[in-house]
């Protein structure tokens, strides 16, 4: 591989991968080892001394760019001194009441601290602090707990105790307060403390009783159960519904159907993921139960992995053969590789089932190909968790030969920091049932990873949930879709493709959720979306998108379809008949469809770059006035060029809608904001995600206009209508995201506010103006 050492390589080593990659499969591409079985492939590049020793070398670069303190504010490994100059920032934060920051500042003192050192339970009491003002008490009883359990200054306790009070007290938990304020007492009694800090502790004490007096005790509210699945859960179908089974025939390979009528809602899987990994996100996202947005409790060891609580962390065993990769940053850097080797992981964990008593296997080949011809019925509650993995489709027949011999070098780097940076090879014989030697322990390992590399290409799921996004105005919020995690579902994987699904995809935490997006008949086929649906991308590139991925060419009926909806949503507007004109992306001349017409495309354009530079200058306008002025104007040169349902119309109102809300217009807001939402229904449906978002969009408004307007004639037929507004919002939000999505209860909270509202108001006439009102909005 001396074209390795000639070529000028990046700097950055994680950056280095993707061109070794294609460096060594240029090499290796030669010979076609898609028809090869996994074994074969990695007994050759687990043999190839030029490729381990490459890929030794970088593994060894990895870890000396990255396992070890890269600055002041940063390490891969623990490091008290870093520790310290976060609990340092964020004490200064927190004195300044910026609590937000203060509590970032100590979430990195805690990642930080050396966990059987001091600096440990200090950053843990300083959290609880800036958790108590942030009024978060359950996750500032748990940083007490821990702090205590961790060997918090004897001297200091007793205020540690007292915060622990004021957590239960503000819980309306009355028992465990008086109990935490009893073992305060105690604790300061035995100090000895000076005669100012008794009267400052008494002081305080007084405090806490004078809350608690007359307190009553409040049950602890629990989370609300899951969704059933509908008719129980099946035992030939492990995690699916009883309305569901498996079938499998020449035409399709294995489907699921339904067995009985299902109506919206209805929920036909619930599946724990057989292995998952978390993907980067804005919060932080616990790598034991995927929850997000948790109190970071790290790895003992590392910097770069967190859980939301001791109770993930320690079931969490796989852990310790990833963790020095961690410190490495090689998982950034290898994509769905990293989750192909936590299925090996859990698989190890798990440990490996046996073959029918018959077989004995001696070989890596030998138990590879036991597995493959496993006959017992995969999908059978019964039926150990590997072989359904196992089972999966890889593909690799029809692979690119180049994509596949990246895959094999992947596992082959993969196998290479197990063996090298760990102990797993120690531990693998005990997990296989069977007396492999350590080199074909070695081997089968590193085929599973090459197996589970293309099972997950083409059966890996994103779990999805959704990010609170403050915008730069400072007074607004919106919400939006994020990966958290990448998982395989095997049960779930058995869905086939549709660009329409009938099906919809909920994550709580790890945990996959699917519910029918409408109303199936019994021997109706239960399809999922593996890409871009019908209603956001024109078949083409559905197609090309799929072929790419998945290897197969979609003939659904969306894409059979001769009628390409979707054009419809970047289509120009007829002057003439004012019907839809649509051009293809080089096309100079275009005329309408409907009447046939011919189009002026270049004064289209001529018009909507002017409407653009309008839009610019709203959003550098010095005040809300000149704002709608820009906006208004630009949103009407759209109007005259674009068909009604064009995406870049309905933006155009969106931020016109957003203007007038600033300015206290809020019926004109409103207006705007229908108009978006029969555009919406009209192109993804009555009950969909974005109909959803809008719905909630057009709450807030509605909620602005009520809270500013409570003297307006209109004031009661506004609470009707925006109740109404809620309660459909409520019902699209928790099927399209979970009913434990915070959203929703952040939704049901203003239902319950307009319901209170209502009975408060006087109650109208006979004939109200309500009755005779019709909305523009269809429900």
């Amino acid at each position: 591989m001396s074209g390795t050492n000639s070529m000028d390589m990046p700097e950055d080593v994680s950056k280095q991968w993707e061109i070794l990659l294609l460096l060594l499969s240029s090499e290796e591409k030669k010979i076609d080892r898609t028809c090869d079985c996994e074994v074969d492939t990695m007994n050759y590049f687990l043999k190839n001394e030029g490729v381990r020793k490459i890929l030794l070398h970088w593994l060894s670069q990895m870890r000396s760019t990255y396992a070890r303190k890269t600055s002041d504010s940063d390490t891969a490994l623990k490091c008290d001194s870093v520790s310290l100059l976060w609990r340092q920032r964020g004490n200064e934060k927190f004195r300044a009441s910026m609590l937000l920051d203060s509590y970032e500042c100590y979430n990195k003192s805690v990642l930080y601290a050396t966990q059987d050192g001091d600096m440990f339970p200090l950053a843990l009491a300083n959290r609880s602090a800036a958790l108590l003002r942030m009024k978060r008490f359950k996750e500032c009883l748990s940083d007490i707990s821990l702090a205590l359990s961790h060997g918090y200054p004897r001297e200091q306790r007793h205020k540690l105790l007292l915060r622990r009070a004021d957590c239960h007290a503000e819980l309306r938990a009355r028992t465990e307060a008086l109990a935490a304020l009893d073992e305060a007492r105690a604790h300061a009694a035995e100090l000895r403390l000076s005669p100012a800090s008794t009267a400052e502790f008494e002081r305080l004490v007084r405090i806490m009783e004078k809350k608690m007096a007359t307190q009553q005790e409040t049950e602890v509210k629990k989370e609300g159960p899951l969704p059933e699945l509908y008719m129980g859960e099946n035992p030939n179908f492990v995690s699916g519904s009883n309305a569901i089974e498996l079938r499998q025939n020449e035409t399709v390979g294995r489907h699921v159907v339904t067995t009985a009528p299902t109506r919206r809602g209805d929920a036909l899987f619930s599946e724990e993921p057989y292995a998952w990994v978390a993907l980067p996100s804005p919060e932080p996202v616990c790598e034991g139960c995927g929850g997000a947005g948790t109190n970071p409790l790290p790895c003992v060891t590392c910097s770069r992995s967190i859980y939301c609580s001791v109770e993930c962390r320690v079931p969490a065993t796989h852990h310790r053969w990833e963790c020095p990769g961690s410190t490495f940053n090689l998982y950034p850097t290898i994509g769905i590789a990293h989750l192909a080797l936590r299925v090996l992981l859990v698989g190890a964990e798990d440990g490996f089932p046996p073959l029918s008593p018959s077989e004995n296997p001696r070989t890596a080949m030998e138990l590879f190909q036991g597995y493959a011809h496993v006959q017992a019925p995969l999908y059978a509650r019964q039926t150990h968790p590997f072989h359904r993995m196992f089972g999966l489709l890889n593909n690799f027949d029809k692979m690119n030969n180049t994509d596949y011999i990246q895959y094999a070098l992947t596992a082959t780097m993969l196998t290479l920091y197990l063996e090298n940076y760990t102990k797993f090879f120690s531990y693998l014989p005990s997990r296989v049932p069977y007396p492999l030697s350590q080199g074909q322990l070695r081997l089968f390992a590193a085929a599973l990873l090459l197996r589970a590399m293309g099972q997950l290409v083409c059966n890996g799921h994103a779990t999805l949930s959704l990010a609170t996004v403050d915008h730069e105005d400072g007074r607004t919020v919106s919400e939006r879709e994020v990966r958290r995690a990448t998982a395989i579902y095997p049960s779930a994987a058995m869905m086939n493709h549709s660009c329409d699904p009938n099906i919809i995809n909920t994550f709580y935490r790890n945990r996959l959720i699917v519910v029918c997006a409408r109303e199936l008949p019994a021997n109706t086929e239960v399809l999922n979306c593996y890409g871009p649906a019908r209603s956001r991308e024109p078949a083409a590139h559905r197609r090309a998108s799929l072929r790419a991925q998945y290897m197969f060419t979609c003939n659904c009926d969306a894409c059979t379809d001769p009628q390409d909806g979707v054009l419809l949503f970047s289509a120009y507007l007829c002057q003439s008949c004012k019907g839809p004109v649509i051009c293809s992306g080089s096309a100079k001349r275009a005329q309408c469809q409907q009447c046939h017409v011919p189009f002026q495309l270049q004064g289209a354009l001529d018009t909507l770059e002017r409407a653009n530079e309008l839009l610019l200058q709203a959003e550098r306008a010095p005040s809300v006035e000149a704002r709608i002025e820009h906006a208004h104007a630009a949103y009407k040169l759209k109007q005259h060029v674009l068909h009604r349902h064009h995406a870049s119309l309905r933006a155009a109102a969106d931020r016109l809608a957003r203007h007038y809300a600033d300015a206290g217009e809020f019926t004109k807001s409103v207006e705007l904001i229908k108009q978006n939402i029969q555009s919406h229904e009209y192109q993804y449906g009555s009950f969909s995600v974005e109909v959803a978002h809008e719905l909630r969009k057009l709450s807030d408004v509605m909620l602005e206009r009520i809270f500013n307007s409570q003297q307006n004639p209109d004031y009661r037929d506004w609470l009707l209508e925006t109740h109404k507004i809620l309660t459909k919002a409520v019902q699209l939000t928790s099927l399209n995201y979970g009913p434990w999505e915070p959203l929703v209860a952040r939704l049901k909270g203003h239902e319950a506010l307009t319901a209170a509202l209502l009975a408060e108001s006087r109650a109208p006439p006979v004939h109200s103006v309500h009755q005779e009102l019709h909305y523009n909005l269809k429900i």
